[in-house]
């Protein structure tokens, strides 16, 4: 009998399970909220420009994510993000080379890093529903139902995986109905675990703008600056028109948290403001800005609970970044591996 399993996100780290798992014979069903994969692997499309406003790039540091990238998805529009990341600390000032950090290639696709969650659906192995909010959790008998907020439910199935940030999934078992005697105890971890909160500001200009160095992105190593992060989309293949220039500026936690509701000309204009004394030259007046506000950005720390473990027995899985501590696309990615791993090994599978 085929196992049918549910999996509730189509960030990197559900799709990457998904995959693994109907590559080995299961039925998977993905239930997204939004329109888009990839979570917060996201691009946009203006003004002649493809840029990434979340994750900026991925890496490809282990043999699965390896095999997925080069072998098992198309390659073509697969491209190296080129120049290296200079750090700078709370005054602004650039710190010396560290070969570490720019040790492994970083990698993207022309059309935007949210091509690889939507190579990966692409495939056509599982099913994936989209515009769809999952409200609640049925577990009767072994099998689990989901709930949507317009009232359908989806169902049977002999496991689920939960791959978004982990408030939002605590805020969804508490919200479920299964007994379990670690119930409480998963709900309160997985609350628990803190998430930074950041905006990333796009500026374009319509003259060619280089950062020190002729480096693709510049990062605060010591997280005292209001920027954690100014990058080049320009460094990406195909991404901005010949002459033109366009900078992702991402705000720190620290100030996001502290004018997450300000207006966003506020937000734009001190993220220009303080890029140009990052750079030490007033920059010009931009040609247009977009801003994203990302109340998840990514993990402050990471879930350490045996309330996680205890509830897989009955088929209760999860997956994400949340499980990793950092914010990395291609550990998301492997999170969703392992945890597809572990189904396969709960259902008998291999």
């Amino acid at each position: 009998m085929v196992s049918r399993i549910a999996v509730v996100g189509a960030g990197v780290s559900g799709l990457a399970a998904a995959l693994h798992l109907a590559d080995a014979g299961c039925e998977v069903t993905v239930l997204e909220k939004s329109r888009g994969f990839s979570g917060r692997a996201a691009s946009r499309t203006r003004e002649g420009c493809r840029y990434d406003f979340g994750a900026n790039y991925f890496k490809i540091g282990s043999n699965s994510v390896a095999r997925l990238i080069f072998q098992t998805l198309p390659t073509e529009g697969l491209s190296r993000v080129l120049g290296d990341i200079t750090a700078f600390n709370r005054e602004g000032e650039l710190l010396p080379p560290d070969p570490e950090r720019n040790r492994h290639s970083r990698w993207t696709y022309r059309d935007g890093i949210s091509s690889l969650g939507k190579r990966i659906a692409a495939l056509d192995t599982f099913q994936v529903i989209r515009e769809i909010r999952i409200r609640r959790l049925i577990e009767e008998k072994g099998t689990w139902s989901l709930e949507s907020d317009d009232g359908t439910v989806f169902g049977a199935f002999s496991a689920v995986l939960l791959t978004p940030p982990l408030p939002q999934t605590a805020d969804l078992l508490r919200e479920s109905r299964f007994d379990h005697q670690a119930r409480a105890e998963l709900i309160a971890d997985l609350e628990a675990v803190a998430y930074h909160p950041q905006f990333s500001a796009l500026l374009a200009f319509e003259e060619e703008i280089r950062l020190p160095g002729d480096a693709y992105a510049l990062i605060n190593a010591d997280r005292g600056h209001d920027l954690a992060w100014v990058s080049l989309e320009n460094r990406k293949a195909r991404r901005v028109p010949a002459g033109q220039s366009l900078l992702v500026a991402q705000l720190s936690p620290d100030w996001t948290r502290r004018h997450y509701e300000s207006n966003p000309a506020e937000v734009v204009g001190h993220a220009l403001a303080e890029t140009g004394r990052l750079l030490r030259h007033d920059l010009p007046e931009p040609v247009w800005t977009d801003l994203q506000r990302w109340r998840y950005a990514h993990p402050a720390d990471r879930v350490a609970t045996a309330a996680m473990s205890a509830v897989a027995a009955d088929g209760l899985y999860f997956a994400g970044d949340g499980l990793i501590g950092r914010g990395r696309v291609d550990e998301a990615m492997e999170s969703g591996f392992a945890a597809a791993a572990a189904i396969l090994r709960r259902i008998g599978g291999v």
